[in-house]
């Protein structure tokens, strides 16, 4: 199921993150698309300012503009 909860959120990237396409260098910033359950884990859709989209886990991102997230 698709959660929308943290869509418009910004993160940076904690780590180097490797997907098929390309890879995210550590600190790199971008807007959370929505959350995404698949096989028992949590992936996270992000659109990065570079144009890139890609599936991050929790761990591998953090939020940078927490205090949306309790308005």
């Amino acid at each position: 199921m698709i959660d929308t909860s943290l869509l418009g959120l910004r993160c940076r990237a904690a780590q180097n993150i490797f997907s098929g396409q390309e890879t995210v260098r550590s600190a790199s910033v971008g807007t959370i698309q929505y959350e995404l359950e698949s096989l028992g884990r949590l992936l996270i859709n992000i659109r990065w300012d570079n144009g890139a989209t890609s599936f991050t886990l929790p761990q591998e991102i953090e939020i940078i503009d927490t205090d949306l997230l309790w308005q």
